[in-house]
């Protein structure tokens, strides 16, 4: 990846841990600043944790929209660092609640479908899919950033990174399902396949949050 780095851009004043850092030249986007920020963290041993633009928080600082973000409009970037097994554990802990909740809204949207309730079922059936995007985002979280090995660790058998290809397979088999408007399929898909596969991976996490502690 090319990274854009000008010298007569307005520089952000940039801190980390509350400490200003110097650059000798402006980098243009997020992207390009983070790319820096992530290099010298690991020669410190620890990764970016949290990030802030003028002082609002950026939960998805790694998303692609958020890397794609100029930064000739920011005054202030301000960023925080932690170890990666703490920053690890929060994560996972963070993600338990919230996969468990997109599970039990797949079995409701099940019972909607069945009822052939089709508009609400559609409308939560958008609200589920922003819901399972945050699950694609933690794993790269977990792959990338805080170097965890899917392969290392499994439940009932099935590593973390298989499980994750067959979560991945479900969805497309949904998507398929929707296409064809076959909303039987879609209620069976949301209650035999995807609530298990994201409890399952709310197991998954756990597991790993307690061998953690």
């Amino acid at each position: 990846m090319a990274y854009g780095w000008h010298r007569n851009l307005p520089m952000p004043q940039i801190l980390v841990n509350a400490t200003p850092q110097d650059f000798d030249i402006s980098p243009e986007t997020w992207g390009d600043l983070l790319h820096t920020l992530d290099e010298r963290a690991a020669r410190q041993g620890v990764i970016l944790s949290a990030a802030r633009f003028d002082g609002v928080e950026e939960p998805s600082f790694r998303d692609p929209s958020a890397i794609a973000r100029p930064l000739r409009a920011v005054a202030r970037v301000e960023v925080e660092t932690a170890a990666p097994t703490a920053l690890l554990r929060d994560c996972l802990l963070e993600a338990i609640p919230s996969l468990l909740q997109t599970a039990g809204s797949a079995l409701r949207l099940a019972t909607i479908y069945r009822g052939h309730d089709l508009t609400p079922g559609h409308e939560g059936l958008a609200v589920l899919a922003g819901e399972l995007g945050s699950i694609a985002l933690l794993a790269n979280m977990l792959d990338g950033p805080l170097a965890v090995d899917l392969n290392s660790w499994s439940i009932d058998g099935v590593t973390a990174a298989r499980h994750l290809q067959q979560l991945g397979g479900t969805l497309d088999s949904l998507v398929a399902a929707q296409e064809a408007a076959d909303w039987v399929t879609v209620a069976d898909i949301l209650e035999y396949d995807l609530d298990p596969a994201i409890r399952r991976l709310a197991a998954l996490l756990t597991q790993l949050a307690g061998q953690l502690q």
